[in-house]
């Protein structure tokens, strides 16, 4: 049996690099190390909303709590990207992106 799934991928980041360092005070990283951490946090959130998530969101029409979200595991990856410590952020980030997340998903069962 084969699995087939969906992802949506916005047309626009949420948040540009630029916005994402000064938001979050970064310490110094590469541009593509923080690129990639900011596609994964976005990624991340759009896979958790699932079929809720709009492709033609962008930086203005996203909702805040879902741009809040990218921004809460894009801090997660930052702290975690130096080895074991900010696995605790990390699980945080995790549990309060699923909570603010969930007024989008439907939890009807079929």
């Amino acid at each position: 049996m084969t699995l087939n799934y969906s992802r949506v991928t916005p047309a626009e980041p949420l948040w540009t690099l630029d916005e994402a360092k000064d938001r979050l005070k970064v310490t110094p990283v590469s541009d593509a190390d923080f690129g990639a951490m900011l596609a994964a946090a976005e990624e991340y959130v759009f896979a958790k909303l699932g079929a809720a998530a709009d492709p033609s969101w962008d930086a203005t029409t996203a909702p805040q709590v879902v741009r809040h979200a990218v921004l809460l595991m894009l801090d997660a990856f930052n702290e975690r990207r130096g080895g074991d410590e900010g696995g605790e952020q990390l699980q945080k980030a995790m549990v309060t992106v699923d909570f603010l997340l969930s007024q989008y998903r439907d939890v009807s069962v079929a």
